[in-house]
């Protein structure tokens, strides 16, 4: 066939042979379909919603951790972590009984200095008296009590001291203001 002329007896008859092929096949398909049964697909369906709905539902995970004693290797280091607790509790021990320690023998000092002059007989009694807790607060009562009147008087000479420079100063100063 030309480009430039085309037979149209010939495209006619296949237009007429395709409309005979479409007849053919909707002469086909007008025929009724047999029913397939749905109840396995219904079922099916139901099936698939309850799994959806499963997945969709918050769950409550449980973490369980357990140690097993099983392996040496967890046994030994148990009993290393166990023994090291031991030691560092008795260090701890050990050091809160020498500050305790250091801090009556610190109040024990403040009151022979309170005291002024001591000797063995009395430094014996002070000693009996820091075996009971009573005492001792009796004690430290009596130090703190002079240690407070102590610091009193020192602060009221400090500011005679001071009272006395301020009016050699302002005598100075009169003295400079009656030769002008």
């Amino acid at each position: 066939m030309s480009t430039d002329k085309m037979n149209t007896s010939a495209v006619f008859e296949m237009f007429e042979e395709i409309n005979k092929k479409l007849d053919r096949r909707t002469d086909k398909q007008a025929e009724p379909l047999p029913q397939a049964d749905t109840t396995s697909v219904n079922t099916l369906t139901e099936r698939l919603e309850q799994v959806i709905d499963e997945v969709h539902k918050p769950k409550k995970v449980v973490h369980r951790h357990t140690v097993d004693i099983g392996s040496s290797r967890v046994f030994i280091s148990m009993v290393v972590m166990g023994l090291l607790i031991l030691g560092f509790l008795l260090v701890i021990g050990n050091q809160r009984r020498t500050i305790r320690q250091y801090k009556e023998n610190d109040l024990k000092y403040r009151y022979v200095k309170m005291q002024g002059q001591t000797d063995e007989e009395n430094i014996y009694r002070l000693e009996r008296q820091f075996r009971y807790e009573d005492s001792v607060k009796t004690v430290r009562k009596q130090v703190e009590k002079y240690e407070e009147l102590v610091r009193e008087q020192a602060e009221r000479t400090e500011r005679a001291r001071r009272n006395a420079t301020e009016a050699e100063k302002l005598q100075k100063e009169a003295e400079n203001l009656k030769n002008k």
